[in-house]
């Protein structure tokens, strides 16, 4: 019989067909609702795989597929279908691409795209725990969510989960489940702010960055309460120097939600409704500020101070 190795991760059961070396293993009996994850032949993709427009140089290949599933590829990483339920994902991995970097890139885009076809809403987001208290850091890749985070972890503060947010919401609280156990680091941010754990990360030449764990301990699997989230908003080089984080309401924070969501070309109209509604719970529930700083690592202390009085 082939063996079933199952992992926790998103709040979710992951349960698959292939060993995952970067994931915890779930605790026994804890593995309800699994999300199947199978490897797949290339015969597989070959009837699934979309034409690429002629002149694209989008660089990730996303298609929703007549039966209903999602078909998305990195050609240099992985090639994906995740059922129109969001309960088996199929993948493969492409060329010599290291098991590190596939695991952290398929994770991301499978199980984004599955939260999002079994109706919730996962956000493009870091979430670290400062003092008992979760606050997620929103914003666009390079936006610094990663770096801050790394400062944050570095002056004492638990990483949750960095690239996805997956929200739950119970009573008047809303709740941040735990990711892997990682960080993705440029490599000097890596070494500035976390030069013990960059020495043990590994680098991706793919992406360019340093997979590093930034504890040897990961934080307990449970749910965190969350408190604030905060938008990275890059200051002009003329600006101020003092940080700013400027509370934003109504739909300048729905606005501000739905441009951070996961699976970003999805756009059916019936999703659209779902994220209305999704961010109007979510801004109801935790306070939304844009946080406005400049790129400089002596400014990071400034930073942390700002997101700890808008906290307080």
């Amino acid at each position: 019989m082939r063996r079933v190795h199952r992992y926790a991760v998103y709040g979710d059961c992951i349960e698959s067909g292939f060993c995952l070396a970067t994931l915890g293993a779930a605790l026994p009996g804890a593995c309800r609702d699994p999300v199947f994850l199978e490897q797949a032949d290339d015969a597989f993709f070959a009837s699934r795989r979309p034409a690429r427009p002629k002149g694209e140089v989008d660089w990730l290949r996303h298609a929703m597929l007549a039966d209903g599933s999602v078909y998305i590829s990195d050609d240099e990483v992985f090639e994906t279908v995740i059922s129109a339920d969001g309960r088996r994902v199929l993948c493969a991995r492409r060329g010599d691409v290291d098991v590190r970097s596939f695991e952290a890139s398929l994770l991301n885009f499978a199980l984004g795209t599955s939260l999002t076809l079994r109706g919730e809403e996962p956000l493009h987001a870091t979430v670290v725990e400062l003092s008992g208290q979760a606050i997620a850091l929103l914003g666009a890749s390079g936006a610094g969510k990663s770096t801050l985070a790394a400062y944050l972890v570095a002056d004492g503060a638990d990483l949750v989960t960095d690239d996805m947010l997956r929200i739950a919401f119970t009573g008047d609280h809303a709740l941040a489940y735990p990711g892997p156990h990682r960080l993705k680091l440029f490599d000097e941010p890596a070494r500035r702010l976390l030069p013990g754990a960059a020495v043990q990360g590994h680098f991706s030449a793919l992406s360019g960055k340093v997979l590093i764990e930034p504890r040897a301990t990961p934080a307990a699997p449970e749910p965190r309460r969350l408190v604030a989230l905060f938008l990275l908003a890059a200051a002009d080089e003329r600006s101020a120097v003092r940080p700013t984080a400027r509370r934003v309401t109504g739909a300048e924070a729905i606005r501000l939600l739905i441009g951070s969501a996961m699976d970003i070309r999805n756009a059916a109209p019936e999703r659209l409704a779902r994220q209305l509604r999704f961010a109007e719970r979510t801004a109801g529930l935790l306070p939304v500020y844009e946080l406005v700083y400049r790129r400089d690592y002596d400014l990071l202390a400034g930073v942390a101070d700002e997101i700890r009085r808008a906290i307080r």
